[in-house]
């Protein structure tokens, strides 16, 4: 009798283990997501640094005619736009932004300034 009283409340307490155990992890794993999440200002500032360095490999390329040229970063897209002088250096332009450390794709709005502007 003694025995089954043994296995009755062992059971019992597994039981109730298995059934807490998830509860508790979920609360970590909630907790420990909402705690690692980048804030809205460092992701601006990610993306701002981002962006500067972006311009700063446009303005360093020989042959790059970067007056009305910029780049809008949003993690990690470049989003290059402005007017260059022809479409060599639209091309050229996007191989840079490209080239980029931290850049995962480039979408290319430059177009091509018009004659008289």
């Amino acid at each position: 009798m003694k025995s089954i009283k043994t296995y009755v409340a062992t059971a019992i307490a597994v039981s109730a283990i298995v059934a807490i155990v998830p509860v508790v992890n979920a609360q970590e794993t909630t907790a420990a997501t909402s705690a690692t999440a980048p804030s809205r200002s460092s992701i601006r500032a990610a993306n701002r640094e981002l962006a500067k360095r972006v311009q700063t490999a446009l303005y360093k390329q020989k042959g790059l005619e970067t007056t009305d040229l910029h780049a809008i970063a949003r993690s990690g897209k470049i989003t290059l736009v402005g007017m260059v002088p022809d479409q060599a250096q639209i091309d050229l332009a996007g191989k840079v932004a490209e080239s980029v450390p931290g850049v995962t794709s480039v979408k290319n709005n430059l177009t091509v300034e018009e004659e008289g502007h």
